[in-house]
């Protein structure tokens, strides 16, 4: 055989050795998703930061608080007994009861991770979802 000696890979399905052509010539440079795109620029992620600690603030905190009162004392308490966290260091109820550690934590943790993991990953699917049905793609060249 002249010229350049082809390389092949060998995949073993079942005891059998398959050689697979080497396709690394033919293959066409794809540029990354939307969603990559996006995350890799300096001002989106300035901004998704920036959304996410308001998101968590105005919105997540105040669950996590029901939550807190909820799971330390129960939701009559909180619906018909009218305890609530007041806001401070250290968490305090509206009762004068400090609250316990542990349910201060978990809460603390899961609203956040809840929070963030599932809006980064809303914000991706939905960016693929629209780099899907919307951008037409790139012709070949």
């Amino acid at each position: 055989m002249t010229g350049t000696p082809r390389r092949a890979h060998s995949f073993f399905l079942i005891g059998t050795a398959v050689d697979a052509p080497d396709n690394s010539t033919n293959v066409p440079a794809t540029q990354p998703g939307l969603a990559t795109r996006a995350f890799k620029n300096r001002r989106f992620q300035s901004g998704w930061v920036f959304s996410l600690a308001a998101f968590v603030i105005f919105i997540a905190w105040p669950i996590r608080n029901t939550v807190l009162v909820c799971w330390v004392y129960g939701t009559e308490a909180y619906l018909r007994d009218g305890i609530r966290v007041l806001p401070g260091e250290p968490i305090r109820f509206s009762n004068g009861v400090l609250a316990p550690e542990l349910p201060d934590i978990v809460t603390g943790f899961g609203i956040f991770l809840i929070t963030t993991i599932g809006l980064s990953v809303a914000l991706f699917l939905a960016l693929r979802l629209y780099e899907r049905h919307f951008l037409k793609p790139a012709s070949p060249r």
